[in-house]
């Protein structure tokens, strides 16, 4: 699902560079706003499945595992796109580069700015290295996790609305990111606390509520374009958190191992998918409509186009599930798409 949505927002990039004249620019906002939680709900699957690694291997493993599966392919797959960006362009995420070298290179690696998607990379490499000190208080300080989620929130989602709704600015010149908003931590932690079923199902069913009740406003706020303050700078994290909590109950739910095996293969294709689908999306374009993003007024009329907002992602999913379930046979493959 966190995949998919990932596919349906970098389809709808109308939503960003559009305007009321484009007749999908509404449906592109909307799908904007229904996708949102997509890498927030990598970042909780994330937490959920790794914040206890003390239970099965050492805290050496954990980053030599990690390094293996996400490091790697980051280095390869950024080194590859500079590469590409010397010469093509590929949308959304890659950056052409007209003058390659080695400081353009650094300065490009540093600022994010050679596949601009890969900020997934930068900030779950982040969260890796936190994962040994909060992975420390999972058995006696549960709440203390708890607690470190609602801070994380207060000065993330919270302020952000009260800003929106009071017009003032909470943040000063000295106070401009707090050390716990300024990654995904938050989102990490709850993956955890989820999946070990801290919350008690009155709580989940209000969690539940309080999502879907985020949702709407955020739909509403989309169909009457921004226009009331109470409807805007409503953050993800309920309807991220809501999103798995669902998702979770409905996992409880499935008997058929086949089925839980489908979903755990295809689950494998998932990274792959992320960072190929640029290069995807880009031959797709060049395929059926004879565009790219170097003529950006023939461009735009693509990303107006249903086919490409609605089909695309449908269709690059099957095809890009595919072909990486059947490549990461080989060794070689699974090192750089784990």
């Amino acid at each position: 699902m966190a995949i998919f949505f990932v596919l349906l927002m970098h389809a709808a990039q109308l939503a960003h560079f559009g305007d009321k004249t484009n007749s999908y620019f509404l449906a592109t906002n909307l799908v904007q706003t229904i996708c949102i939680p997509a890498v927030y709900i990598f970042f909780m699957n994330s937490g959920a499945t790794l914040l206890d690694y003390r239970e099965s291997k050492t805290t050496k493993s954990f980053f030599i595992h990690r390094f293996k599966r996400v490091v790697v392919p980051f280095a390869f797959w950024t080194l590859l796109y500079y590469i590409y960006d010397t010469r093509y362009t590929a949308f959304p995420g890659p950056s052409f580069h007209s003058h390659p070298g080695i400081h353009d290179f650094i300065y490009a690696f540093s600022h994010n700015q050679i596949n601009n998607i890969f900020w997934f990379f930068y900030a779950i490499i982040a969260l890796y290295l936190a994962t040994p000190i909060f992975s420390t208080l999972i058995h006696e300080h549960k709440a203390l996790l708890a607690s470190v989620v609602v801070i994380w929130f207060v000065f993330n989602d919270g302020i952000s609305y009260v800003e929106g709704l009071t017009h003032l600015s909470l943040y000063t010149e000295y106070i401009n990111q707090p050390l716990l908003a300024s990654s995904y931590l938050g989102y990490f932690i709850a993956g955890y606390l989820i999946r070990i079923n801290y919350f008690s199902h009155k709580t989940e069913n209000i969690l539940i509520l309080v999502g879907v009740l985020t949702l709407l406003m955020g739909i509403i706020n989309t169909l009457i374009q921004g226009k009331l303050a109470l409807f805007r700078n409503i953050g993800p994290f309920f309807y991220s958190v809501a999103i798995v909590l669902l998702i979770k109950r409905l996992g409880n739910q499935i008997k058929s191992e086949s089925v839980l095996h489908c979903f755990t293969v295809l689950s494998g294709a998932s990274l792959g998918i992320y960072i190929l689908h640029p290069l995807f999306y880009a031959v797709c374009d060049k395929l059926v409509f004879h565009a790219s993003v170097k003529g950006w007024d023939q461009y735009l009329r693509v990303l107006n186009n249903p086919i490409h907002i609605f089909v695309l992602p449908i269709f690059a999913y099957i095809v890009m599930a595919t072909a990486i379930l059947i490549l990461k046979r080989s060794k070689i493959v699974r090192t750089i798409l784990p």
